[in-house]
């Protein structure tokens, strides 16, 4: 769900293709930043985090304020210090308003689900554990967009870390950029799969790790026939944490970062909850993630677009869609049922506020189960004409993207049009993006109806 996510991409990956690789000190800016962060892993299952600044600042400030994680799990080690909230960010102070050049934070490394963002760490059950780098940047000033370079030491003595395409032993440095990425700590080797690099948890169970072994090549090899193979070699990382939480918490969590597909298990029933739907569910993520990474490649950045997610987490929806539905009966199936429950859930929504306040509504799901419905209609009603279907609007908008034009609703009706999209269709996708009716449901239900067909016809 979420947010279903940077380096160059054409960078990535060209030590893991061959793993173990030689731990390679790349040079980084650190004399010169503004400010600086060092992460040392603990044997205790915590993290000493040191924010330095290069002169005194009154304040650090970070982009999202997590629904008061931070508040809650990084402890200042000296006293004096307090969180603030401003905006949609928050800040770390001193209490007597007086300036600093340090603070230092001991950090619980354990998985926490956070609103409409990756969480800080994704344990893995032998004790290794995904670190993402995007949720340690930080501001000299606010507001914070949280996306600047962050230069940052980790340390972890006796383990493996993973960054960037490299793996070293002990210790590394490097620049988070953008979104931040995945960095790997902890023991485990990747296996070199066909078409990418896998870390899977060894506590998965063993039919769930053979079946993820084939299923994300599948989707790969289905979309590289429509837009060529990727430029880079994707990483994998699968992990489980079922250690019963003392809240009672449960979550599975998901995601791309650049050149990277995760997902994460946890708490209590981890175990049974990954083979359930079995192979299903787990095809579908794994075929919207892989579509994710066929849009960052060929527009050269993440697709993101809060107030119109629809475009990218709906036409990843679809595209997974597709792709499942030519694997066979059960398969078309599965994703008819998936379709219709979409368009229950996306009638519901849309009577409360169109499409384009889901976001501000704190409705984010709806961008999927509204724009599988969207994009599904728009293949069905290209495919007498063009046998590419959505995939024809894909390449347009894809171009467009990479050529200079921003990821938005312009940018998709444009391409649809160029590719021949009936205007009926469009004014129907408008009506649901914008508003306009007096009730959601003829419109959603011709796009479901429109949608059940293409996935049949696979």
């Amino acid at each position: 769900m979420q947010a279903f996510l940077k380096a160059t991409l054409a960078a990535l990956f060209i030590c893991l293709a061959a793993p173990p690789c030689a731990a390679t000190a790349r040079p980084t800016p650190d004399a010169a930043a503004p400010i600086a962060l060092d992460i040392a892993v603990q044997r205790d299952e915590t993290v000493v985090v040191t924010y330095r600044a290069k002169a005194p600042i009154k304040a650090l400030h970070f982009a999202q304020a997590l629904g008061g994680y931070r508040p809650e799990d990084w402890h200042p080690q000296s006293a004096g210090f307090r969180w603030t909230q401003e905006g949609p960010g928050e800040r770390i102070e001193r209490v007597d308003g007086g300036t600093f050049r340090s603070v230092r934070f001991t950090l619980p490394v354990r998985y926490r689900a956070l609103p409409k963002s990756y969480a800080p760490f994704s344990p893995f059950s032998d004790g290794s554990f995904l670190i993402h780098s995007g949720q340690f940047h930080a501001c000299l000033r606010a507001p914070c967009e949280g996306t600047g370079a962050m230069p940052m030491r980790i340390a972890a003595a006796g383990k493996t870390i993973g960054v960037e395409g490299r793996r070293g032993p002990d210790q590394t440095r490097f620049v988070s950029r953008d979104e931040g990425t995945s960095i790997f700590v902890g023991t485990l080797k990747p296996e070199a799969a066909d078409g990418f690099i896998a870390v899977i948890d060894p506590g998965l169970p063993p039919t769930a790790r053979e079946h993820l072994r084939g299923s994300l090549p599948r989707a790969m090899d289905t979309f590289a026939r429509f837009y060529g193979p990727l430029s880079f070699r994707p990483e994998l990382y699968v992990s489980i944490d079922a250690r019963v939480r003392a809240d009672g918490h449960v979550s599975n969590q998901g995601g791309t970062l650049p050149g990277q597909i995760f997902m994460h298990f946890d708490g209590e029933n981890a175990r049974e909850r990954v083979t359930a739907e079995q192979p299903f569910w787990l095809d579908w993520f794994f075929a919207h993630e892989a579509a994710h990474l066929f849009q960052q490649d060929r527009i050269g950045k993440l697709a993101s677009d809060e107030t119109a997610a629809w475009i990218h987490e709906g036409g990843a929806d679809a595209m997974a869609a597709l792709a499942l539905a030519r694997r066979g009966k059960e398969d078309r199936a599965y994703v008819a049922s998936r379709v219709r429950s979409a368009e229950t859930a996306c009638v519901k929504g849309l009577t409360k506020a169109p499409l384009d306040r889901a976001t501000a509504d704190g409705n984010f799901d709806l961008h999927y189960q509204c724009g599988l419905l969207i994009w599904l209609a728009l293949d069905e009603s290209l495919r007498t004409a063009n046998a590419d279907g959505l995939h024809a609007v894909n390449k347009t908008l894809f171009a467009r993207v990479k050529a200079g034009a921003p990821w938005d609703e312009a940018a998709f009706i444009a391409a649809a049009q160029s590719n021949g999209v009936p205007q009926p269709l469009l004014q129907r996708i408008a009506r649901v993006v914008h508003g306009g009716y007096a009730g959601p449901q003829d419109d959603v239900a011709a796009l479901g109806n429109a949608a059940v067909a293409t996935v049949s016809r696979e």
